[in-house]
């Protein structure tokens, strides 16, 4: 079997300097350092393709592991990526969706502490996600997936939890894919028999546009409705806003500032704060208030999920077209809207 592992830096490659950890070991060195793949009987091809820190990670850089990820999948079976932790769940989502026609599983993975540290969770991830990437090409199984701390999330539905546990990640409103299961002295990658489901059309092509001028804006009790004034006036193609609850939207004046910018054309899009559970506009009055106003839902979609498609789905709508946002959004393209 032939897996290539792809290396970007972020915390598994950290080394220390005078200024704190900074990426520093390429992939073939943390391969070194994971004693359980030494003498592996498959091949294993290395691409360093950057070496840097996940909170630098720019959606120029998602397009970059895409190209590279697509032009390789025929010549292997499966593709495994380091990365660090901060944004991982990020480019998971983003990969999810660039790589959505490619037949090819992709194992995402990092840790929390260095791999040269006595006690890193690097060797088990690294060992994990290679596990995990052997049993998901051998029974044919596409898509992108985060393997953490003895779990395999699907990629779209991965956030990060925690910032100091070893499983820092969890699967919001979504079935765990596989577990590491102890057999003996030794673990093993077992797959669950959730199966991501894949749509057949794809909206864009290999290199598609990313619209980066997209707001997020979390209400709190006592916001001024002029902060979300100020937003507005920065132009943004669209306005992510964390309601409470299932979607809730305090009365006054911030009722006034979303009419205002929906009226000037600025689709307005409505996610709940907490991490489960997603939004319903329709229980409650202070949703219905969103809903009047013409506020698109968020459904089920985790943040990551979210802001992803809006940056790949606002360039696809013509002339601000806010009904056509609303059902593209809408659309489950990868088990990324359930409800």
């Amino acid at each position: 079997m032939k897996l290539i592992l792809f290396s970007t830096g972020g915390t598994i490659a950290s080394i220390p300097s005078e200024e704190g950890l900074r990426p520093g070991l390429t992939g073939d060195g943390l391969l070194r350092l994971c004693p359980e793949l030494m003498g592996f009987d498959h091949d294993i091809e290395v691409v360093n393709l950057m070496s840097r820190d996940s909170t630098d990670m720019q959606p120029a850089d998602w397009l970059l592991m895409a190209e590279q990820i697509r032009s390789r999948a025929p010549t292997c079976d499966a593709a495994i990526l380091l990365h660090g932790t901060d944004t991982l769940a990020w480019t998971a989502a983003a990969l999810s969706y660039l790589l959505h026609d490619v037949p090819l599983p992709v194992v995402a993975t990092g840790s929390m502490l260095p791999a040269g540290d006595s006690d890193s969770d690097a060797p088990d991830n690294l060992f994990a996600a290679v596990q995990f990437a052997m049993q998901l090409a051998m029974y044919r199984r596409r898509g992108v997936s985060i393997a953490f701390g003895g779990t395999l999330i699907h990629g779209v539905r991965a956030a990060k939890a925690d910032t100091r546990h070893r499983r820092a990640f969890v699967s919001v409103d979504y079935p765990l894919l596989g577990e590491m299961k102890d057999k003996g002295t030794h673990q093993i990658a077992w797959l669950n028999a959730q199966t991501p489901k894949f749509s057949e059309g794809i909206l864009w092509g290999p290199s598609p546009e990313l619209e980066r001028r997209v707001a997020l804006v979390p209400l709190f009790p006592g916001m001024e409705a002029r902060l979300l004034d100020a937003v507005i006036e920065t132009g943004p193609r669209a306005v992510v806003l964390e309601g409470y609850g299932l979607g809730g939207v305090p009365g006054g004046e911030l009722l006034h500032s979303i009419r205002r910018g929906i009226s000037s054309g600025i689709p307005f899009i409505m996610r709940a704060q907490a991490l489960f559970g997603g939004v319903d506009l329709d229980t409650y009055e202070v949703g219905h208030r969103a809903v009047d106003l013409g506020v698109l839902s968020a459904h089920d979609m985790t943040r990551e999920a979210l802001m992803v498609k809006l940056m790949l789905l606002l360039p696809l709508c013509t002339g601000g077209d806010t009904q056509q946002l609303g059902r593209l959004l809408s659309a489950n393209l990868c088990d990324d809207v359930l409800r």
